[in-house]
C-alpha cells in the first residue's frame, strides 16, 4: 500500500512539472506567407487561405462589453487591433490542421511578432489553449478586455446562439506525456479504492 502511495505521489510531481513545460508547436500542415487582412480578432485571410489564429479567442464582430460603465464595440477594436499587427509587415502561418469551419488553424507572425501572443497580450483576445501567462498579464495590467466588464467569446457565441468552438488543444509529445500520467494516476487511484 505505501508502494502505491509513493508512485501516487511521484505522478502527482511528474504532472506538476509536465504542466509548467512550455507548450510545443506541432509540426506544421502548411503555410502560407504574404499580406494579410483581419476577418476579425482571431481569424484571418492570407493569400486566399482563411487562417484562425490557433491558441487565442477574440470578441466576435457585433459583441459588445463594458468599459467605464458604458458599452464599447470589443469586436469591432479586437479586429482592428488584429489588423494593425498584420499590416505591420509580411506575414507567415504555420497551419496545424483545419477547425471545424474547414480554416486553416495556424500561428502566425507578422514583423516577426507571434500574432496570437500580441493580441492576448494587448487584451484584445483569451487564452485558448495557448498563452496563458500573457492573459494573466494582460489581466493584471488590465489591458484591452480586461480593462472593463466582458463576457469570453466562446459563452458570448453559446448565450447567442452561435455554434461552440473547443479551445485549440496543441497535441505532441508533452499531451502525450499528461495523457500518460493522468491514466496512470487514475487506474491507481482507482487500484487504492478497490483494496
Amino acid at each position: 500500500m505505501a508502494g502505491g502511495w509513493a508512485f501516487l505521489l511521484l505522478l502527482a510531481i511528474g504532472a506538476y512539472f509536465a504542466d509548467r513545460l512550455p507548450v510545443g508547436e506541432r509540426s506544421p500542415t502548411g503555410e502560407a506567407r504574404g499580406a494579410a487582412i483581419a476577418s476579425d480578432g482571431d481569424s484571418l485571410r492570407i493569400d486566399g487561405t482563411r487562417v484562425r489564429i490557433e491558441g487565442i479567442d477574440a470578441p466576435e464582430l457585433g459583441q459588445t462589453c463594458k468599459r467605464d460603465d458604458a458599452p464599447w464595440d470589443c469586436g469591432r477594436e479586437a479586429r482592428d487591433r488584429l489588423k494593425a499587427l498584420v499590416t505591420a509587415g509580411d506575414v507567415r502561418c504555420r497551419f496545424h490542421g483545419r477547425d471545424k469551419y474547414g480554416r486553416e488553424l495556424g500561428v502566425c507572425d507578422a514583423a516577426s511578432r507571434d500574432v496570437g501572443r500580441e493580441m492576448v497580450l494587448s487584451g484584445y483576445a483569451v487564452s485558448y489553449g495557448r498563452y496563458e501567462a500573457e492573459e494573466a498579464r494582460a489581466e493584471k495590467e488590465k489591458r484591452g478586455l480586461w480593462a472593463g466588464e466582458f463576457v469570453t467569446p466562446q459563452e458570448w457565441r453559446r448565450t447567442n446562439g452561435h455554434p461552440v468552438e473547443e479551445p485549440h488543444l496543441i497535441d505532441g509529445w508533452l499531451a502525450a506525456i499528461r495523457g500518460w500520467l493522468l491514466e496512470r494516476l487514475t487506474a491507481l487511484v482507482s487500484g487504492i479504492a478497490d483494496a
